[in-house]
């Protein structure tokens, strides 16, 4: 049978067993009666009489005591706890290993119980013994004593929760003297400091274990299970044992003992370490002492001498409650640092973390979310089959920019290094899984990823250190555009940009490229094309490569070498203005090139009358200059705005050579002097209002300015 189903019976036959002891009592009147009111009378007539010997012999027998915890935590409150003070008292009578081994296998599923995980077995098992009103018999005389005698106005305060887990602390304390083995020890020992530590005012109140070492945490307790013949979770599944381990450092207490009980449990386990300390130091110093109930110890009283000794400073307590406390944390630290043994383990198998890793995120156990930015970090796990099959089967998990980022930047450290056939198979179908998974992300996560690619690998992207992306590419960005610019509507814009987001992905420059050199050849398509660009605010990227102290942008630079030279037809100029303007002053957004940067790219190189760029550059200056500043300084103060006017001047007054230049000399044409005039005029405007912050600049400045212009002929 399946493990589901064979657990199924398990619980049945206990809940049956433990129903039929509970719900014993005289026959009804009527047998007719009894078959049609009574759920459980058909069962309960074909099981002879039992009493709880056989209801704890069966439960040992089956080794499930999760499944008792579970039915015993369905039972009404009273019941419950006149039901494990019956358990304690049949362990405690001719204690056995296997009855201790029930005890503390029982405590351990109480603490790491999670309410609202029931089955149909235990809710009909609830179901059934409120019907037959249990509690209420068991409150008229049937319930056992309490065995635990602490205050008594605090018990009168705690609740039937608490009652049970100083059942447990009571049940204890009637059996440790029969507890031999060592494993057991420590078993009764993290169990108590556990409960003291997580169900009272020791609980931590900081922020969870960081990931990696609730990792390293997980994989040491399923590593001790594997090698741990002994163990009930040995022959478990890796997924079972992951499940497992994650129940027991995820404890979610809901009551907490009072400060009274507390220290009952205090001033217990402070006797058992005086008791049980010198010879289990022995054990745990040596090689047989390493095993899972050891590891839990040490963890458990590492976590609470800090707890204890945080607790003892900020809590104000009375003089016998300090003197418990002092006296514990002595011991404590004594203790602690005779071990030497550590809760690192430096034995751990790096392929069994990366498989408890993969099967927290495939099975989206807890922390997954968490586990995934683990699973993109490391790079000793990367391209594993493990690895790759966890990846393609839960892609979805991995639709975040952040990871997106890691998993290229994984991805392009394993093409640097492994260059071989089967290597790039495995490349194309990572690649493909990181695609699906950018593909998922908004616009603006996208943009996060682009931003990444072009910092770490600058305008090639991907295509610098993958050949495999460039296998392809070129096709696929030439019918990527064609459909495009076949289909420019403003309804197919979104449609167009998720296109186009995945080319930027690839190989950014190649695609930024493609879009000047459509947007100035391409009749009407430049604003559409313009709209797509600017939905990448990634691409206001600065290079440095060229010259570190000035950077420039990478789409001014892909627009330098779509215009220069290659502009035929004064129709191309015109969408190349237009689209530039577009790219300087977007309808929505920001821009993707300011003016500025254009200024400086496009116009101050080029004011000169010889040359050969010099009729668009100024068609440019005067498209910039009618763009708006979008803060108080205006742009114009970064671009050197007196030598720019005097360099207009001076093309101004080559008009009055005009006639005398000679034939092969290059010159602005007659058509381009009234645009300079323009452009003085707005430089002018300009400039004026950007005196105030500094008149004696703007003193020094003008005479500058006069000293150079007074050769020149204004007539």
């Amino acid at each position: 049978p399946s493990p589901l189903r064979h657990s199924l019976w398990k619980e049945e036959a206990v809940a049956i067993v433990w129903a039929k002891v509970l719900l014993s009592g005289p026959a009804p009147a009527s047998l007719d009666r009894g078959w049609k009111e009574d759920g459980f009378f058909s069962v309960g007539m074909m099981i002879p009489d039992v009493n709880r010997t056989v209801l704890f012999e069966l439960v040992k027998a089956l080794g499930e005591p999760r499944l008792f915890v579970g039915l015993l935590l369905a039972l009404p409150q009273g019941v419950r706890r006149s039901e494990l003070e019956q358990l304690v008292e049949y362990i405690a009578y001719e204690t056995s290993p296997s009855d201790i081994g029930l005890f503390l296998d029982v405590w351990w599923e109480v603490m790491k119980h999670k309410e609202g995980q029931e089955d149909e077995t235990v809710s009909a098992f609830s179901a059934l013994v409120s019907q037959h009103g249990c509690e209420s018999s068991l409150d008229d005389g049937l319930q056992p004593p309490k065995r635990f005698k602490g205050d008594p106005c605090s018990l009168n305060h705690s609740t039937a929760a608490t009652d049970l887990l100083m059942a447990l602390i009571e049940g204890l304390k009637q059996i440790y003297r029969s507890i031999i083995l060592p494993h057991m020890r420590c078993y009764a020992l993290a169990n108590l400091i556990e409960l003291l530590t997580m169900f009272s005012e020791l609980q931590p109140k900081g922020s969870p274990l960081p990931i990696a070492e609730y990792l390293d945490k997980v994989s040491s307790v399923v590593s001790l299970w594997t090698s741990d013949t002994e163990s009930q979770f040995h022959n478990r599944q890796l997924d079972e044992k992951v499940k497992e381990a994650e129940r027991s450092l995820n404890l979610k207490p809901v009551v907490r003992l009072s400060r009274e009980e507390l220290f009952v449990g205090l001033d217990f386990l402070c006797s058992l370490l005086h008791a049980w300390g010198e010879e289990l130091l022995g054990t745990l110093n040596s090689s047989e002492g390493r095993c899972y109930e050891s590891y839990r110890l040490l963890y458990t009283l590492t976590a609470f001498e800090k707890n204890l000794v945080c607790f003892s400073e900020t809590s104000d307590l009375g003089e016998d409650e300090t003197r418990i406390a002092l006296e514990l944390t002595q011991i404590t630290k004594d203790f602690l640092k005779e071990i030497s043994i550590s809760l690192k383990r430096e034995d751990l198998n790096t392929s069994l973390v990366s498989s408890v890793a993969t099967t927290i995120i495939e099975q989206k156990l807890d922390r997954y979310v968490e586990m995934c930015s683990v699973f993109v970090s490391e790079k000793t796990w990367a391209f594993s089959k493990d690895w790759v099959d966890c990846l393609v089967t839960s892609k979805a998990l991995f639709q975040k920019p952040e990871l997106v980022l890691k998993l290229l930047e994984m991805l392009v450290n394993f093409a640097m290094s492994h260059r071989d056939k089967e290597a790039q198979v495995l490349q194309m179908q990572v690649t493909e899984t990181i695609l699906e998974c950018y593909t998922e992300l908004s616009l603006g996560d996208k943009n996060e990823v682009i931003s990444g690619v072009l910092a770490s690998w600058g305008g090639p992207g991907l295509s610098l250190n993958m050949q495999v992306v460039m296998e392809g590419f070129q096709e696929d960005l030439n019918v990527t555009f064609n459909q495009i610019t076949k289909s420019v509507s403003d309804q197919g814009l979104d449609r167009a940009v998720a296109s186009v987001a995945r080319l930027m992905l690839l190989y950014p420059e190649a695609t930024v490229k493609q879009v000047c050199n459509l947007a100035v050849v391409n009749l009407g398509a430049h604003q559409f094309l313009a709209q797509i660009l600017c939905s990448f605010p990634a691409l206001s990227f600065l290079e440095t490569h060229d010259d570190p102290d000035r950077p420039r942008s990478l789409v001014g630079r892909c627009l330098e070498e779509a215009v220069w030279g290659r502009l035929s037809t004064a129709r191309e100029e015109e969408q190349f203005l237009e689209f530039l303007t577009f790219l300087m002053q977007p309808s929505s957004g920001d821009p993707l090139v300011s003016p500025a940067a254009v200024t400086r790219a496009f116009v101050l190189p080029y004011l000169k009358s010889d040359s050969a760029q010099i009729e668009l550059s100024l068609q440019i200056l005067s498209k910039v200059l009618g763009i708006q500043s979008s803060s108080d300084e205006h742009w114009i103060k970064c671009c050197h705005p007196f030598p720019l006017l005097l360099s207009i001047c001076r093309l101004l007054d080559g008009y009055t050579k005009y006639w005398h230049q000679p034939r092969d000399q290059l010159f602005p044409s007659l058509e381009i002097k009234d645009l300079l005039l323009n452009i003085l005029c707005q430089l002018c405007e300009v400039v004026r209002p950007e005196t105030a912050p500094s008149p004696e600049l703007w003193v020094q400045s003008l005479a500058w300015l006069h000293r150079k212009v007074a050769s020149l002929d204004w007539t």
